[in-house]
C-alpha cells in the first residue's frame, strides 16, 4: 500500500475519521493497532522484527546496564540489512528499518546522556518506533516531540484536516507532475548515456537533483499531511534546500531531520574527541559524518563516494571560511554578489554529487562528464519520443517547478495551522471548497489513469 493509491487515502481517510469519533483514551491503541496494520500489508513478518526492536528499546531504556548495548544491537541490525545486497541473498530489505533504528536508537542515546526521562507507558512507545506515516521515510522525530502529542491525544479540528488534506495534495503534486516526468527523460538518458550527445546529458546533469528534491519532499510533504490527520505534528525535512548559498546551509536545509541526527549523535561526539587534533581533527570528522550519511543509503561504493565528494566541499568550505569573511568584510559588493550567485554555485556542486549518488559504475560518472558540453546534435528518435511527450515538455516541468516553489514559499512564509481561523467566512469556505475540488480532481485522475505513479526514491532507503 503506497501513499499514492487510492487504498491508502481509503486507509487514511477512514483511519482519520475513526481517529476523530474513539474516546481519547483509545486513540494511542488506534494509532499503534493502525501503524501494524500498515506495516504488516508491506513487511508481513518484518513486523516481528520492529516489535522486538521496540520492545527490547522500551526495556533497555529502564536500565542503563544495557541501554548502550542496544544501541549497538540496533546499529548492527541496521548495516546487517544494509549489507545484504552485497551477498546477493535475495533476502528482501525490511520496509523502514533504517528510520525506526535511527529513531529508537537516538532515544536510548539521549536517556543515558539525561536529555530525556525513559518513557513509562509501553502503548505510546510503540506508536512511536511505528508511526505509520513516518515509517517510510521518515521525517525522523525524536521522542521529546512525539510522545508528549501521542499521550494527549488531541482530537483534530475541521480546519486542521484541511491544512493536512492541502498538505497531501501539494506532495501528490510533486511526485506526479514533476518527479514522476522529470524522473522518466532522467532515467531514460542514464540508460542510454553512449547513445546521446551533450544536450541529453546536461538535461539529467540539471534534472536529476530537481528530480530528486521534488519526489522526497513530495513524500514527505504527504507524511506530514497524513500525521495532521491523526493529530501529530511532524518536523519539518525540506527548507527550500536550493536556495542554500553555501554547502554547509545546503545540508540544513535537505533532509534536515537525518543530518541533525548524524550531527547530535555522530558528528558532535567525534568533533569532541578529535579536537585536540585541531583542523585534522575537524577534517576527519567531516569525511567520517558524509561518508556514513552516504553509506546510510547503501553499502554501495558511488554512495561512499557521494559522501566524500560533499565532505570535501564542506572542508574546503570549512578551511576557507576566515578567508572569505575577511574579504567581505572588505567588499560589501562581493558579499552581495556571493548571496545571489551562491545558490547557483551550490546547485552546480549538488548536481555534480548527485552523478555520483545516481551512477553506480565510475564508467557512467566519466562518460556524463567527458561528454556533457557536446551540444545539441544528433538527437536520437528514442529520445525525442521521451522528450515530445506533453507531461515531458521542458516547458511544462519548468512551470510546475516554478509552481511548486511558489506554493512551498506561501506555505514557509504564511500558512500557520490557524491560519483558516483568521480568515473572513467566505475566504474559509473558498478554502474548503477549493481543497475538496482539488482533492476529488485527484481521485477522479487516479481512477482513470492507466499510468502508475513511479516508486519513491527514498522509500527503498
Amino acid at each position: 500500500m503506497v501513499f499514492t493509491s487510492i487504498p491508502f487515502l481509503a486507509f487514511l481517510g477512514a483511519l482519520a475519521l475513526l481517529y476523530r469519533v474513539v474516546p481519547r483514551n483509545w486513540r494511542c491503541l488506534l494509532l499503534v493497532a493502525a501503524s501494524y496494520y500498515f506495516y504488516w500489508l508491506i513487511g508481513h513478518w518484518f513486523i516481528l522484527l520492529l516489535l522486538g526492536a521496540t520492545l527490547v528499546t522500551y526495556f533497555a531504556g529502564k536500565s542503563k546496564s544495557f541501554l548502550l548495548v542496544t544501541v549497538g544491537l540496533l546499529i548492527s541490525m541496521l548495516v546487517f540489512f544494509k549489507a545484504l545486497p552485497l551477498f546477493k541473498t535475495g533476502w528482501l530489505f525490511p520496509l523502514g528499518v533504517s528510520y525506526y533504528s535511527f529513531k529508537l536508537a537516538g532515544y536510548l542515546i539521549d536517556t543515558y546522556w539525561g536529555e530525556m526521562e525513559p518513557e513509562k507507558r509501553l502503548l505510546p512507545f510503540l506508536a512511536y518506533s511505528s508511526f505509520f506515516p513516518q515509517i517510510v521515510a521518515g521525517p525522523i522525530q525524536r521522542p521529546e516531540s512525539f510522545l508528549p502529542q501521542v499521550e494527549r491525544a488531541e482530537g483534530v479540528s475541521f480546519y486542521t484536516a484541511v491544512t493536512g488534506v492541502i498538505r497531501i495534495l501539494l506532495g501528490f503534486f510533486k511526485k506526479f507532475v514533476i518527479a514522476d516526468n522529470l524522473g522518466q527523460i532522467v532515467s531514460f538518458v542514464y540508460a542510454h548515456l553512449s547513445a546521446h550527445p551533450g544536450a541529453p546529458l546536461a538535461l539529467a546533469f540539471y534534472g536529476y537533483p530537481l528530480q530528486m528534491y521534488a519526489d522526497f519532499s513530495g513524500l514527505t510533504d504527504i507524511a506530514i499531511g497524513a500525521a495532521v490527520l491523526l493529530g501529530i505534528e511532524s518536523p519539518e525535512n525540506f527548507n527550500a534546500p536550493f536556495a542554500a548559498v553555501s554547502i554547509r546551509e545546503y545540508w540544513r536545509r535537505w533532509h534536515i531531520t537525518l543530518t541533525q541526527w548524524i550531527t547530535d549523535y555522530v558528528f558532535t561526539p567525534l568533533r569532541m574527541s578529535l579536537r585536540s587534533l585541531g583542523q585534522p581533527g575537524m577534517i576527519l570528522s567531516l569525511f567520517v559524518n558524509m561518508i556514513l550519511i552516504g553509506l546510510w543509503h547503501g553499502f554501495r561504493l558511488h554512495f561512499a563516494v557521494f559522501g566524500a565528494v560533499h565532505a570535501m566541499y564542506l572542508t574546503i568550505e570549512a578551511l576557507t571560511q576566515r578567508s572569505r569573511n575577511r574579504w567581505y568584510k572588505r567588499s560589501p559588493l562581493a558579499n552581495r554578489i556571493t548571496d545571489w550567485m551562491g545558490p547557483v554555485v551550490t546547485f552546480h556542486l549538488v548536481a555534480i554529487g548527485g552523478v555520483f549518488f545516481f551512477a553506480d559504475r565510475m564508467a557512467t560518472v566519466g562518460r556524463l562528464f567527458s561528454h556533457l558540453f557536446d551540444g545539441w546534435s544528433a538527437l536520437s528518435p528514442e529520445f525525442h519520443l521521451i522528450i515530445d511527450q506533453p507531461g515531458h515538455s521542458l516547458l511544462f516541468l519548468a512551470a510546475a517547478y516554478a509552481l511548486m516553489e511558489c506554493l512551498d514559499f506561501a506555505r514557509r512564509r504564511f500558512w500557520g495551522k490557524d491560519v483558516i481561523l483568521t480568515m473572513p467566512r467566505w475566504g474559509r469556505w473558498s478554502v474548503y471548497t477549493c481543497t475538496g475540488l482539488a482533492f476529488a480532481f485527484t481521485i477522479l485522475l487516479m481512477l482513470i489513469s492507466s499510468q502508475k505513479s513511479n516508486p519513491f526514491l527514498y522509500a527503498i532507503f
